[in-house]
């Protein structure tokens, strides 16, 4: 961490660019005027306080969309045996939306450790506290998450999504799906597997110069069974096109996987379970099969049962 330093120039832009309001629980503290893509979060300081004498802090963020992460700063280690008396000192910044970002601050004082939000927006900082922001060091519990409370912050843009942990569906921002535009990407987990470990279009793709074919289907479907045995047939003959099974609209917990283990079929099977992906594909029945060149454009749709030679025809591979 290291000192914050203002100027009185410093603080008059500030004030003007952010407004002087007391930064109390609930409070609304705005950052600059509005460009459009006004929005706001929530946000609080999470410190741990070690037996081992030293405090990390760390900034979680709550939107009413993308849900709640904890985020650390660089440089958020504080050791308090060698922390000056008195002086605000500070993480590096982290940056939540474009020309945004915040940072820790500490403040030590006796056994009394004062902690708070900065602030900085184009450039300009500015530090913030509730006045419940103080831990005791001789009566705190160490070794557990203490949090502050929140003060929301009202961004002049939107905050940068990848700050959140992935969540399965599409990946924020893709578009619908077009003939002759990139097949939009998403983030799904693998048949079997939780939710924690996410597939995405993109990563899968990533190395491969190759033609995608993307099957959805569900086990209750009819032509489903015969579909993936011509796609599992294509797939050991042909080294150049990547097969991905998206399971959506499942009806019945462990279905799909009995499904799979029952007709052998070895691709790679993703699973959809609200049918987001599907939706923004425009899926109008299952199964369906989606073919995306090897450039990632999305180049047609093969609806119901689908013949080896159907498939070898439209993928343009000989029979």
């Amino acid at each position: 961490m290291r000192t914050q330093r203002w100027s009185g120039r410093a603080a008059a832009r500030i004030a003007l660019l952010i407004g002087i309001s007391a930064a109390l629980f609930g409070a609304l503290v705005p950052l600059a005027p509005a460009r459009g893509q006004e929005t706001s979060l929530r946000v609080n300081v999470a410190i741990w306080v070690s037996d081992q004498g030293t405090a990390e802090f760390c900034v979680e963020l709550h939107d009413t969309t993308a849900g709640s992460t904890r985020q650390c700063p660089d440089r958020r280690r504080l050791t308090l045996s060698q922390a000056p008396q008195g002086r605000w000192l500070r993480s590096n910044d982290l940056s939540i939306a474009p020309e945004v970002s915040i940072y820790a601050r500490a403040n030590l004082s006796g056994s009394q450790l004062r902690y708070g939000l900065g602030v900085r927006v184009e450039g300009i900082a500015r530090g913030l506290r509730a006045h419940d922001w103080v831990v005791n060091l001789e009566t705190a519990e160490p070794n557990r998450w203490i949090t502050s409370s929140t003060i929301r912050l009202s961004l002049p843009v939107a905050p940068h999504p990848e700050l959140w942990p992935p969540v399965s569906g599409m990946v924020p921002g893709a578009h619908r799906l077009e003939v002759g535009e990139p097949a939009p990407d998403f983030l799904l987990p693998a048949l079997g597997d939780s939710d924690e470990s996410l597939v995405s279009l993109s990563s899968v793709r990533e190395d491969a110069d190759q033609l995608t074919l993307i099957m959805f289907w569900a086990s209750w479907a009819p032509f489903v069974d015969e579909t993936l045995s011509v796609l599992a047939e294509l797939a050991e003959r042909e080294d150049d096109v990547l097969i991905i099974g998206v399971n959506v609209y499942e009806t019945e917990a462990g279905a799909a996987e009995d499904f799979v283990h029952r007709t052998g079929s070895n691709l790679l099977h993703l699973v959809d379970s609200n049918g987001a992906v599907a939706q923004h594909y425009r899926v109008d029945g299952l199964p369906e099969l989606y073919v995306i060149d090897s450039d990632g454009i999305y180049v047609g749709v093969i609806r119901g049962a689908a013949p080896l030679a159907q498939i070898l025809n439209v993928v343009g591979v000989a029979e």
